[in-house]
């Protein structure tokens, strides 16, 4: 690309554009493809899996709400705990720490209807840990939230390169992962979000299951 055809994308239309335009769009279409994505519309690059979950936490800060419930496990590395704290914090939110069990590294599943309720507004979960290793279940644990009207984000920056990813399978309303974890550049990431939530209200605003 820098040797070339290093130019702007979506920008112009004399050769070197149209050549890096698509390229990525090209690119675009490969990582949606890659995880199971409709479309690169449900796609957006950024820096990393941290910024992507900064992103959505910074969206949530217009329609989250004071006393609203925010859950997280207790195996999430610090980028999917510190967004959620600091918007906790700036909004009055409460955070919830579904635990995990014992010496076996696995979450406590027996008390997730204890802590996925209609008081919850967004459940963040990583798909594999970066410390246990543990492989959560992710399709059952969005379904479960989305019977409550809860937005589901998966970190899936342990499993892109580990595992098949299908978000559609998933059924989450957003996926992030970073490039340099899947064998990609340093500096890019990726931020998936569901087609049907990006064109609608929150579903705890619109008042039914997504």
């Amino acid at each position: 690309y820098y040797e070339g055809y290093n130019s702007n994308v979506h920008r112009a239309v004399h050769k070197l554009s149209q050549e890096a335009t698509e390229a990525y769009d090209e690119a675009h279409e490969k990582v949606a493809q890659f995880i199971g994505a409709r479309g690169m519309e449900e796609i957006a690059f950024t820096k990393n899996t941290t910024e992507s979950i900064n992103i959505v936490a910074n969206s949530l800060s217009q329609q989250l709400r004071k006393g609203d419930e925010i859950v997280l496990t207790q195996m999430e590395h610090h980028s999917n705990i510190v967004p959620w704290q600091m918007l906790a914090e700036r909004i009055g939110a409460k955070i919830r720490w579904l635990p995990v069990t014992g010496d076996e590294g696995l979450l406590d599943l027996g008390r997730l209807d204890e802590f996925l309720t209609r008081d919850v507004k967004l459940f963040s979960f990583t798909h594999i840990s970066n410390t246990l290793g543990t492989v959560n279940p992710a399709a059952e644990l969005c379904e479960r939230a989305r019977k409550l009207g809860v937005v589901t984000l998966v970190d899936a920056a342990q499993s892109a390169g580990h595992c098949p990813l299908d978000v559609r399978e998933i059924g989450c309303d957003f996926l992030a992962f970073s490039g340099h974890k899947i064998c990609g550049p340093t500096g890019i990431g990726v931020l998936y979000g569901r087609r049907e939530w990006l064109e609608q209200t929150p579903p705890w605003q619109g008042g039914g299951e997504m």
